[in-house]
This record gives C-alpha cells, structure tokens and sequence, in this order.
C-alpha cells in the first residue's frame, strides 16, 4: 500500500493484478481530504447560488452546507475520484486500456472515500517461445487451363457487344425498355417510371421476378409484371412490398461475345502477337498471384504457431474495439435489417474469434520485434518510397511529401515493421513443402 501525497491530496492505493490484463486499484482517501474537497465545492456552491435575500456570492457558508449537504457530498465525490484515479495510475506506472470501471464506492461519514478501479492492461509477454522450431506446410501453386479460360471468359465478356434482334428475349440479352409502376388505387404513375431504360437479363441484380417476366417478350410488347421486394432490399420503404409495372420492350439485344483469336488478344494489349501469348501471359500472372497468396498464408501459419505455443490472456476492451471496429465496416457495406440489435449480437459472436486472433497477433509480433531488436530505419523508408513511385508511376517527392504528416508516417513504418518481423519469422522456420 502506498501513499501518493505529490498533488496535495492524501490517499493511499494498493494492486492486485487478478488477472493478465486485469489491475484492481483499491484506493483510500482519508476524511481530511474529502472534508477539503468538500469545502472548495462549498464555496464554488456559494459564488454560484442566487438565493432570494442574499446578494449572488454573499451566501452565509452554513446555510449552504446545511442546504445543499447532498449535492455538496456528491460533487465532493465526482470531482476527487477522477483525479485521484488519474494521479494514482501514474504513480504506480499502470497505462490503462480504456476507462477505469468503479465497484464498491464506499463513502461513510466520517471514514472518507473507499473505492476499487477496474482497468485492464497490456500483458506482460515474456521471451517468446518456438520461433526456431515452428514447422509450417506451404500450400502449393496450382494454376489450371481452367483457371486462364475463366480470366478470358471474363475479357471477353467485358468486349462484348450486343445487335438488335427480333425474336423472343433470352436469358444474356440485353433489353431497352419503358416502365412504369401502379399506384395504390391501381393508375399508373407515369412519372415514377423511366424510358430508355437498359436491362441486362444475365445481371445478378435484376429482382428474379422482373427478370423471369421479361424473357420471352419482344420488341414491341407490352405487359404487367408483379413483384415483391426481398426484406434486405437496400431501399428501406421498399422491402418486403409488392408491386406492379407495365413494361413496354423498345428492343432486344443479342449479346455477342468475339473469338478468342490473335485479333482479340490485340484488341487487349497491343503487344500481344497471339492467343497463345495473352495466355502465357495471364497463366503468369495467376501464378505471381497465387504465390504472393502462398507466402502470406504461410507468414500467418507461422504466427498462429505462435500464438499456440504462447498463450496468453488479451484485454477484453481491445477485442471490443476490434469487434466494433468489423461491425462498423460491416453496416457500411450493407443495407439495413429490420432487426439491428439482432444483426449486431449475430455478428459480434462470429467476428469475436477474428478480433481475438488479431489482438493476439499484434502482442506476439511486438513481441518478438523487441526481442530480436528489429526496428525500422529511414533507409527502409526510403526504400518503400522507391517501389512505390516505380509500382504506381508518380514521383517520389510527392510520396514523400505525403508522408510528411505524422499519420500517414507512421502507417507506412508501422506496415514495413510487421513486414520485417513476418519475414524474419518466414527466415526461422522451417517450410515444408505441400
């Protein structure tokens, strides 16, 4: 139990560490330093007051005390706990993680102020064991035919182009059509409508319903076609609804894909000379794909070895953070849900093992980058700046100037630190090929 006189104020601070992360701060202020505390929210109380008969400020101390007891006690309290808190953190060299949670606020008259403070912490993560034994199976690198024919199948869908034509619509056609929706009473809405409007029938967006009411239809026709709204439907007032449109086709388009010939394979780069080539090419960039995949699944299996043979506890309210940080990013991707609160439960128990995978990741290779002593120099800096400027074709001054604000600084070292721990973790183990 220690003593903690260096702002004036007198109180004593005992630790217990029930925990890892956890620090329990039991904390006693004597009465004298209450009584003080009291006093000087006494005298803020009288500067402020306006009680009729006495002039603002002239307010006799004892009236006041006698008056106000309750809110003089309470102010006393919020006022002191704060910063004895914060002094007391301080002293005993405790960084909290978060906001501190009080249990057992004890304040009896005449006994002063009792009070425990809840705070979690960093765990103190001794020499990490394993990195010269880890032992990780590298997956292989298989690119097939079928793996070029699909990234050509999706150029040569992306050259397409489309004819009118004048026959039924099939499932690729593209379609130019008027709509326009009923309302409640049954009218159309003519101004809720569009003309000219293109539809692709193979999109994956297309409502199934307007999509299986189209096909068949010419140019030239005319229908109504119902359709109901999904739950999910990114436009609130429509989910769950149904409604009718009378859709007028203007044409029908067939799609025409080109062949995968030489002249193709100009058409995407003119340095190609053949088919063959573009699919020479495209196998090599599948392969330099699927190896920079291997390389960090491997990085990864290497860390997760770790954190086996290490285990440790991780702070609840980094998990926290990490979670709501995923479910934050998750509400931004997607449109709401009727049930929010349910969504958020659902997520967070299957985001939970992601966040505490990732807090356990950031203490084992802080760990082991202050354990070897790997740090990140200027030279690396400089040197990330090159490959920028070359990988993205601007100058290196304004990548450099970019860095200037300390933010984007330290992002860029802090991605070169764990690249250099990942690769000196990559250069300890052994890989064993799959």
């Amino acid at each position: 139990m220690n003593e903690a006189p260096s702002t004036g104020r007198k109180f004593t601070v005992s630790v217990t560490a029930p925990g890892q992360c956890r620090r329990v701060l039991a904390i006693e202020v004597p009465e004298e330093t209450l009584a003080e505390e009291r006093e000087r929210v006494v005298r803020q109380l009288r500067r402020d007051l306006r009680v009729p008969g006495f002039r603002r400020g002239r307010v006799p101390l004892d009236f006041v005390r006698r008056n106000y007891d309750g809110v003089i006690r309470s102010e006393a309290v919020r006022n002191l706990l704060p910063a004895v808190y914060e002094e007391a953190v301080a002293r005993e060299g405790i960084v909290p993680l978060g906001e501190p949670r009080f249990e057992n606020l004890k304040t009896d008259e005449g006994a002063g102020l009792r009070v425990e403070a809840h705070v979690e912490v960093r765990p103190e993560i001794g020499e990490i064991r394993g990195i010269e034994t880890v032992v990780v199976e590298a997956p292989p690198v298989r690119v097939t035919d079928a793996d070029v024919d699909e990234v050509l199948e999706r150029f040569r869908q992306r050259l397409a182009e489309y004819e009118a034509v004048d026959r039924p619509a099939a499932g690729t056609d593209m379609l130019v059509i008027d709509y326009a929706p009923y309302r409640e009473d049954g009218t159309l809405d003519e101004g809720g409508g569009r003309k000219g409007h293109p539809v692709d029938l193979s999109s994956e967006s297309l409502l199934e319903a307007f999509r299986l009411g189209l096909v068949g239809m010419k140019a030239g026709d005319e229908k109504d076609i119902e359709v109901r709204y999904p739950d999910d439907f990114p436009e609130e007032p429509l989910r769950g609804q149904t409604r009718r449109f009378h859709v007028r086709v203007d044409e029908v388009r067939d799609k025409l894909l080109p062949d995968l010939d030489d002249a193709f394979a100009r058409r995407l780069d003119e340095s190609m000379e053949s088919i063959e080539a573009l699919r020479a090419r495209i196998r090599e960039d599948l392969e330099r794909d699927a190896t920079r995949r291997r390389e960090h699944e491997i990085r990864e299996k290497i860390v997760d070895r770790l954190i086996e043979t290490n285990p440790f506890d991780v702070p609840e309210v980094m998990v926290h953070n990490y979670v709501h940080s995923l479910l934050e990013e998750d509400r931004r991707r997607r449109p709401q849900v009727p049930d929010e609160a349910e969504r958020e439960r659902e997520l967070h128990e299957l985001f939970r093992p992601a966040a505490e995978r990732a807090v356990r990741r950031f203490f084992i290779l802080d760990a082991v980058r202050r354990q070897a002593g790997i740090e990140v120099t200027d030279a690396d800096v400089e040197r990330r700046i090159a490959e920028l400027a070359e990988s993205t074709g601007k100058d290196a001054e304004s990548i450099r100037a970019r860095l200037a604000a300390p933010e984007s600084r330290r992002r860029l070292e802090n991605e070169l630190l764990d690249e250099k721990v990942l690769n000196y973790l990559y250069e300890k183990a052994e890989i064993v090929e799959g």
